[in-house]
């Protein structure tokens, strides 16, 4: 009897660990990626000579699926680094340190019933584990409810302004909740905020998944194009490269669903129902600098004349030896249609670097050792008011055929550990499909 296969479209965190579970489980896999190297949004670029993640990215004490995997395939303990790290706010033209609940009460701007409010809505959200009741809340309306309206305007909305490109009335209150916990979770005892990294990035942890899944007989393939993804009778078919049909018992997607469109047979596509989120994109500004110029690893923008979303030197984590100096990161995350997911990429690390120059006037040209600029229309999916949560069930809309995403994790945060659990999720669900249709087969 052949061995089921499984055909998966994407090769980053998602799609790897899934080949890699199913490739141990004696399935016959199969990853296409259509980029020359794998990861994804977590995979690293080559800035000046030296490989650095493409966009920012953390990982907590807290992530054990993380360090669980990482530790599986080889990744020891000691690639982990993790350190207590500095959370500022630009406000009023100054910067601001926010790391420490004294901090609190020298914060600008904010009255003293309004740090005490600030405080009682930290707690809150830490001590409520059910979010149910949240999720046909708005975000404005829950804040101006707990926090006041004089803090809503001061801090929460440029905050979501500078994070959803202006567009946050359809935000449900999960976000802000889900966010509070998973940080809160990380400080240490003195409550401030440890942040960590694998040593050399993500890119570590799907280079090793990729290694094993070829140990282990499956395949991994690079500058792969999936043109369509077939049906007959409503089951996914396979894949079709350079016009030629692959077939597989399962198909497995991890593109978000502007991703789909076009890819699914029509049959497929239809399955899908409406989709009940929209998207942000994001544009991202890394340099290499010769010197710190941030005392702060994050550095939030309530200050709406700096047209960013955050200023994140990630060299407070990262060895800057490996990094080749100071990496600083300067995103701003953008509706699709934002025009500078399109303008010249110099005329934008221009403009952006400009702004990170109002902020820190200390940072001369010269201190700039390297730059590049990395965009994508779509990285984020963004689940509104009342839509309905993501099951187990929907992952697996049509016979053959698997839709996973990061549009799967809510109501967590995008990060590597929430990406694993909808993995375990999406792996489980497989196992049971293929195994139920083996047996049927026999039976047969």
């Amino acid at each position: 009897m052949t061995r089921p296969s499984v055909g998966i479209i994407g090769g980053g965190l998602l799609g790897l660990t899934t080949a890699y579970r199913l490739a141990q489980a004696g399935i016959a896999v199969s990853v296409y990626e259509r980029d020359g190297q794998l990861g994804g949004l977590a995979g690293t670029a080559d800035l000046g000579g030296i490989p650095v993640d493409r966009y920012y990215h953390v990982v907590l004490p807290t992530d054990e699926r993380v360090r669980s995997l990482a530790a599986e395939v080889g990744i020891g303990e000691d690639r982990f680094r993790f350190r207590t790290t500095r959370v500022g706010f630009y406000q009023q033209g100054q910067l601001t340190s926010m790391s420490s609940p004294r901090e609190l009460l020298t914060f600008p701007g904010l009255s003293p019933i309004d740090r005490v409010r600030l405080g009682a809505f930290a707690a809150r959200c830490q001590l409520k584990s059910d979010n149910s009741d949240l999720e046909s809340l708005s975000l404005e309306t829950w804040l101006r409810k707990i926090c006041g309206d004089r803090l809503w305007e001061r801090l929460w909305r440029p905050l979501l302004d500078s994070k959803f490109d202006g567009q946050y009335d359809d935000l449900p209150a999960t976000y802000l909740w889900a966010r509070t916990r998973r940080m809160s979770a990380t400080r240490d005892k003195a409550a401030r905020e440890v942040m960590g990294t694998i040593d050399g990035g993500y890119q570590v942890l799907v280079d090793a998944l990729a290694r094993e899944i070829r140990a282990l007989g499956g395949e991994v393939s690079l500058n792969t194009d999936v043109q369509s993804v077939p049906a007959a009778g409503g089951r996914a078919l396979g894949v079709v490269i350079d016009g030629t049909l692959r077939p597989h018992d399962y198909v497995v997607t991890t593109q978000l669903r502007p991703g789909l469109q076009g890819l699914l047979a029509p049959e497929l596509e239809r399955t899908l129902g409406a989709d009940p989120n929209r998207y942000l994109g994001v544009v991202c500004v890394v340099a290499r600098l010769s010197k710190s110029i941030s005392p702060y690893y994050a550095l939030n923008i309530t200050d709406r004349r700096i047209p960013l979303t955050t200023v994140v030197e990630t060299t407070h984590v990262i060895d800057p030896e490996r990094a080749g100096g100071t990496l600083l990161y300067v995103p701003k995350y953008v509706t699709p249609d934002n025009p500078d997911l399109d303008r010249p990429a110099a005329d934008v690390k221009r403009e952006y670097l400009d702004h990170v120059r109002t902020m820190f006037p200390a940072l001369q040209p010269s201190d700039i050792l390297a730059s590049q600029l990395a965009r994508a229309r779509v990285a984020e999916p963004i689940h509104t008011v009342g839509a309905v949560r993501p099951t187990a069930e929907s992952l697996f809309p049509a016979p053959g055929l698997a839709t996973a995403s990061s549009a799967h994790i809510y109501p967590e945060l995008v990060n590597g550990q929430a990406v694993l659990g909808v993995a375990q999720t999406l792996i489980a669900g497989l196992l049971e499909r293929v195994g139920s249709e083996q047996r049927e087969e026999q039976a047969a």
